[in-house]
Order: C-alpha cells, then sequence, then structure tokens
C-alpha cells in the first residue's frame, strides 16, 4: 500500500463506502457521524490559516502591487463569471416541454427577508464572525489588518511569528490529510445509504443537466481558458490537483482542504518558472481574498431557477431572462441555502421547489465543490500570470477551444433534451400526482344522493343533531363536487380531497356511516334550513353574511384569498401595476359578499358571478363580457392551475387578505360544542395538518419506506427468509 498514490487511495476510499452503503444500507448510516468527525479536523485549521495567511501576505506587500493583484483577479473573476452567465442562458435549452401546475405553497403569504449584508460582508464582531464561521467577514477583517500592518515600519516582529503560525497549521493539515481515504470512505457509505431514490428520480432534468455543465466548464471550459492564457499545461494541472479535487467531491467542501489546495497551486506554480518566493506570496493571497466572491461552481447551481420554473409549468420567456441572469449574479455572492429562494423569489416560481432543491444537494453540493475548487485554481493561475508578466493570448488555441466547447454545448442540449423528452413520460405531472392521492382516514361506507333532499328521520323534539345522528347510524355531509382540492372527483370518478378525508375521520369517530349530499348552486343557506345536511365540509369561507344566517363551526384552516388569470396576463403580478389598470373584471362563484369585499380595494374592478368554472377557463359567456380574473382561494387556486397549465395565481395587493375556512352546521348547541371540540383535538393530534398537507400542499402522507439495500432486499430474502419461515411454520409443530 505504501507505493499507491493518495489520489489512488481516496478513489478506493470513495468507490468502497459507495459499495457498502448500496450493498448495507441504513444499517451503515452511523458511518457519517466518522465522517462529520474527519470534516471537523479539517475545517478547525482552516479559518485561522486564512487570517493568518492573508495578515502576513498583505502586510509583506507594497500598496502598488496590492492594487495590480486585485486588479487582475477582479477582471478575470467577471470574465470566468461572464462564461457563467452565457452557459447559464444556453443550458435550458435543454429542457423540452411538459406542462406541470404547481400545487400552492404556503411561501405565497410569506414575507421575504431581505438578505443581511452587513451580518455576511462587515465584521461588526470580529470574534461572532469567527465562531460563526462567516467567512466573507472574517476576509474582510484579515484584509483591514493585513493594510494596517502593510505601513508599520517595524512589521516583521509581529509577520515572522504569524508565518511560523501559519506553517503550523498548514503542517496540521497535512497529517490530518494521510487519513483523507478513511474519511472519505465513511462519507460515501452514509450518504449513499440514506440517499432516496425516489425523491432523486424527479429531480433527474436538473441534475442531468447540472452535472453535464459541471464537467463541461471542469474539463473542457476552464483548462482551456488556462491553456490559452498561461504556460501551464491542463494536464499538469490535473495531476498535481487530483487527490486534493477528489477529497473535495468526498467531503463536499472546499475550505476543509484549502491549505492543500494552496500547495498544490504552488506546484503547478514550480513546474514552470520555478516558483519564485513572491509568486507563492500571490498565491497566499489570491486564494483567500478570491474564496469569499462568486464561483463557477455556486454560479451553474442556479440552472435550478429555470428547471423549477419549467417543472412547475411557469417556463422562463426570453424577456425575462435579463433578470434571472441579474438576479443569478447578486445572489451568488451568498451560500446556494441563501441565494436560491431570493432567485426563485424574483421570478415569480413557487418556492416549495425549493424543497426539490433541498433534496438534491446530497449530490449537487459534491458536484459544485469540484467545480468551485477548479474556478479557483483558474482564477489564480489566471492573476499570478498576468502580476508576473508571462500572460499571454495564444490566437489558434483560443478558436479551437470556441470551436470545441461549441460543439460540446450543442450535442449536450440536443442530448439532453430528446433524453428528457423520453424520460419524464414516465414521470407523473402534478395533475397525475392530485388524481392519484389516496385518503388518509379510515374510508367509511357511505353513499352519494344524486341530489339534495331533507333527511328522512326529522329530530325528535329536544333532540341535539349529534344524537339523531348517532340514533341513525347516519350522518348527512354537504359537498361541492368540484371544489379541487378539497371536494370533488378525481380521474377514477371518486369521491376525494381534503373535505371528503375529513369527512370520513370524523364519522370513523361518530362510528356512523356517511351520506354524501351535493349543493346546489347557491343553496347552502337554504338547504341548511330544510335539513340537507348535517354538516357541509367543502371550502366554505367565512362571511358576515354566513356568520348571521349559519350556524358554523369555529375555522380549521385559514386561506389567503387570490386571483387566477392567464399566464401571460402581467397587468396584475404586482400591487402597482394592478393599481394602474383603468378597468378589469372579477368573476366568483357564489360568495358576493366576500368578492364585493375583495374587489372594493381596487378603484375600477367590476364583479360577476358565475355558474360553472368553465365560464371562466373557457370564457364560455357573453361575447361581451370578459373575464379577466377569477376570485378565489389561493389554495383552491394552485390547484385550478394544475388542471388549466395556462393560468396563474396572483395576489395584486400589497398585502394578504386572509380569510377562514368553516364548516355550516345544523343548529344545535350540542352539536356545534362537538363539532368545535372535534376540530380542536384533530387540529392537536395533527391530523387535520396531514390531510391538509397531501390535499393543499401535494405533500403525499404515506409511512417512511426503508431505503432499498443488496443486503435486506437480495441476500436476506434469498438466503435466510425460507428457512425462517420452515423453522416458524405451524406445520412444523407435531
Amino acid at each position: 500500500m505504501k507505493n499507491i498514490s493518495l489520489s489512488t487511495k481516496v478513489l478506493i476510499g470513495v468507490f468502497a463506502g459507495i459499495g457498502l452503503g448500496v450493498f448495507f444500507g441504513e444499517h451503515v448510516a452511523w458511518l457519517s457521524v466518522v465522517g462529520d468527525i474527519f470534516i471537523g479536523l479539517l475545517q478547525m485549521t482552516v479559518l485561522p490559516y486564512i487570517m493568518i495567511s492573508l495578515i502576513v501576505n498583505i502586510g509583506r506587500l507594497s500598496l502598488e502591487k496590492a492594487k495590480r493583484l486585485i486588479k487582475y483577479g477582479i477582471i478575470f473573476l467577471l470574465m470566468m463569471l461572464g462564461i457563467g452567465l452565457l452557459a447559464l442562458f444556453v443550458l435550458p435549452f435543454s429542457f423540452p416541454e411538459w406542462g406541470s401546475g404547481s400545487f400552492y405553497s404556503n411561501d405565497f403569504v410569506q414575507e421575504v427577508v431581505p438578505f443581511d449584508v452587513v451580518k455576511h460582508y462587515v465584521p461588526a464582531n470580529p470574534f461572532a464572525s469567527m465562531s460563526n464561521n462567516v467567512v466573507p467577514a472574517v476576509v474582510l477583517f484579515s484584509i483591514f489588518i493585513g493594510l494596517g500592518v502593510m505601513k508599520l515600519p517595524n512589521k516583521e516582529t509581529l509577520l515572522k511569528p504569524l508565518e511560523v503560525m501559519s506553517k503550523a497549521l498548514n503542517q496540521v493539515n497535512k497529517m490530518i490529510v494521510k487519513i483523507t481515504p478513511i474519511g472519505v470512505f465513511s462519507i460515501a457509505a452514509g450518504v449513499v445509504s440514506t440517499l432516496s431514490w425516489d425523491d432523486l428520480s424527479r429531480l433527474q432534468g436538473y441534475l442531468l443537466i447540472y452535472l453535464a455543465a459541471v464537467i463541461i466548464m471542469t474539463f473542457i471550459v476552464l483548462p482551456y481558458v488556462i491553456s490559452i492564457f498561461t504556460p501551464y499545461s491542463t494536464r499538469t494541472v490535473f495531476k498535481i490537483t487530483r487527490s486534493t479535487l477528489i477529497t473535495i467531491f468526498a467531503t463536499g467542501k472546499i475550505i476543509v482542504v484549502f491549505p492543500q489546495l494552496i500547495e498544490d497551486i504552488k506546484a503547478i506554480i514550480a513546474t514552470e518558472e520555478g516558483g519564485s518566493a513572491e509568486t507563492r506570496s500571490e498565491i497566499d493571497i489570491i486564494m483567500p481574498l478570491a474564496y469569499p466572491f462568486p464561483n463557477l461552481g455556486t454560479f451553474m447551481i442556479f440552472i435550478f431557477v429555470p428547471f423549477a420554473a419549467w417543472y412547475s409549468g411557469h417556463e422562463l420567456v426570453f424577456s425575462e431572462y435579463p433578470l434571472f441572469l441579474s438576479s443569478t449574479f447578486l445572489s451568488s455572492f451568498v451560500a446556494p441555502i441563501t441565494g436560491l429562494p431570493f432567485s426563485l423569489d424574483v421570478m415569480g416560481i413557487p418556492k416549495e421547489t425549493f424543497n426539490l432543491f433541498v433534496v438534491s444537494t446530497v449530490l449537487t453540493d459534491r458536484i459544485r465543490v469540484v467545480l468551485g475548487a477548479f474556478h479557483l485554481i483558474t482564477l489564480t493561475l489566471l492573476s499570478v500570470s498576468a502580476s508576473q508578466g508571462f500572460l499571454k493570448f495564444k490566437k489558434a488555441r483560443f478558436i479551437r477551444g470556441l470551436i470545441v466547447v461549441s460543439i460540446t454545448f450543442a450535442v449536450t442540449i440536443f442530448g439532453m433534451n430528446r433524453l428528457l423528452t423520453e424520460n419524464m413520460k414516465s414521470i407523473p405531472t402534478n395533475s397525475e400526482i392530485l388524481n392519484h392521492f389516496k385518503l388518509i382516514s379510515p374510508q367509511q361506507t357511505f353513499e352519494i344522493l344524486d341530489k339534495a333532499v331533507p333527511n328522512p328521520n326529522w329530530r325528535r323534539r329536544n333532540e341535539s343533531s349529534l344524537n339523531r345522528i348517532k340514533r341513525r347510524g347516519i350522518i348527512r355531509i354537504g359537498f361541492y363536487d368540484d371544489a379541487m382540492p378539497f371536494t370533488f372527483y378525481n380521474r377514477d370518478s371518486l369521491l376525494v380531497g381534503m373535505g371528503i378525508d375529513l369527512a370520513n375521520r370524523l364519522a370513523n369517530d361518530l362510528e356512523v356511516k356517511i351520506e354524501f349530499v351535493p349543493i346546489e348552486r347557491g343553496e347552502v343557506i337554504i338547504g341548511m334550513q330544510k335539513d340537507y345536511y348535517d354538516i357541509v365540509m367543502s371550502d366554505i369561507f367565512i362571511s358576515n353574511t354566513y356568520a348571521q344566517k349559519l350556524e358554523i363551526s369555529k375555522p380549521y384552516i385559514t386561506v389567503s384569498l387570490a386571483l387566477v388569470t392567464q399566464k401571460d396576463e402581467s397587468r396584475f403580478n404586482t400591487a402597482r401595476s394592478a393599481l394602474e389598470v383603468d378597468s378589469f373584471t372579477i368573476c366568483y362563484f357564489e360568495r358576493k359578499d366576500v368578492a364585493e369585499e375583495y374587489a372594493a380595494t381596487f378603484r375600477n374592478a367590476k364583479i360577476y358571478p358565475i355558474d360553472d368554472l368553465e365560464q371562466f377557463f373557457n370564457q364560455s359567456v357573453d361575447d361581451s363580457i370578459h373575464f379577466d380574473t377569477y376570485l378565489t382561494s389561493a389554495e383552491r387556486a394552485s390547484a385550478l392551475t394544475i388542471q388549466h397549465p395556462g393560468f396563474k395565481v396572483v395576489n395584486p395587493l400589497p398585502y394578504h387578505i386572509n380569510n377562514a375556512l368553516i364548516f355550516p352546521i345544523a343548529k344545535s348547541n350540542i352539536w356545534k360544542k362537538y363539532i368545535d371540540n372535534w376540530i380542536e383535538f384533530r387540529t392537536q393530534d395533527g391530523t387535520i395538518d396531514r390531510i391538509y398537507k397531501q390535499w393543499v400542499l401535494g405533500q403525499e402522507y404515506k409511512k417512511k419506506k426503508r431505503n432499498w439495500n443488496f443486503y435486506d432486499d437480495v441476500i436476506v430474502p434469498k438466503y435466510f427468509s425460507d428457512n425462517e419461515t420452515e423453522k416458524f411454520s405451524p406445520s412444523t409443530i407435531h
């Protein structure tokens, strides 16, 4: 083993860990703890090393040299980010046409928390920045200390001890690097053992395109940039940095091997011009300075934004790309976990898609940092070459590189488009997912009446509705048949939805059967007065009218009012643009009182009732009337856009108008008290929340399944199950 290089040992560790994770699955998930210990050991020296290295090397610079280094660093950083922007512009053409609306997200009513520039970039309390690992603030603090030391006459008195400390930290890092094969083995085994392949299958479009982008940028584009401008061989670059890049891939962090990466770049420099002390000093400055700034690894992560738009049915149009690219540039100054929600919000993409990104990070974080590390290598080599005067533009190599890169991108985009077109046929759309949902609650014996009729069993004198329900053994529940996602018929003609789920839960608690009674248009109040239903369990808004004329339960969920409009309609995207509209129409279904109150917030909004939703979606009304918008809850509106991908949900107000959903119930104090207590109980035990998450948020309720692994799913059934069955089978007992 002594003759095997470190990079080979690291590769063996990675593949051995992957194999162990696939074979034993969650049985070896505990190895991730060992991996965390390894990462912690690597990380413990990094921040002190960056601080001391910056102070020492900036302190020894002249002001003129510092300006020159920073100038070249900025020029080449902008050049490389420009390449990244171009890639972000062309790669989304890989996504084929694939319509899919989006479920409701609670982000619809949440205010966007602005990014705190001061907290991340200004070291108001440098010790807090150090303890919280806020690298940009620590770097800025170190730069100012270095600049202060630069002008001191006796600065070497301070710098020499710091230099010794820097070397000591580097030695500690090298000691820990020797156990890298064990560390990456543990990390790989832990990650693979808990990987959810079902979740990742939904992300294949993003993962495939991002992987292709990283491969192209790391192994084609950036190597060409190095060979076009510098004297260094890309083969030498990869040979020297190979083990470090593999370690970065395994750990998912650049910073943990930052000192080793600096040493690798010094070794690359030494292959051409001997690596003078001045050059090595410049590397020690450029690398820490460049680290807090955007790199191509982070930059290319933002391909998730057009993916999320495509996946959720909000495809970006050409005119939106300037906004997308500019927001990406700003967001790339922070970690993707912070910057992506900002970009998604700016582009008007449902932020629940961010949950998909979180799932993907188990893979993309490791890919991202490899490109990020090679970005730093390239930037440092370019800046040092320019500073030392041996930067040279090779025209012939530039032309050849341009041709190779163009062909590679064209082939990749075409190939990915065809591959995804075929693969996405097996991925269910949100419409298919919604129609596939099953009831969470125990399904009760039920009957669906053809039309609303009075209860055949009148309430006896002084008998409460609850007592009649128990006496009959049947509860009558009113419902709308097209109130998706609350009560509706799915594609299998089954009555489902949040309200139906709650109805089955209520009937199960009462130990009775169900009679579902369809509600005639505009007859909730009349139907309740005529004893058609004991309770109505569709999406019924509370209002002053209903509060006066109906017995109603306490609210069981809060909803936000919103408008449905055509996807290409931009007048209602913001409060400012909506207020500038001379006049527009709002159609509503049945609830005139709610529509009047909502429309009163606009100057020239006119409201019109409709009898059927198709009158809005198909504009099947009098030619003299055009419905611009449809008023409903954002929760229901989102479900409607799943069925009608050509429409979107908007809130053209600077604030949100919330409303509560309630159950109209038969007049009876005992019955009302029971329903209110039932809502409280089922809220506290999480039942209503679980049902809400499935039908409204689209998060299917299912028990967590064990991930597949070779040992439990192949070895045990084949070699142990039959023997165990024979051993404990009743037929073996005499």
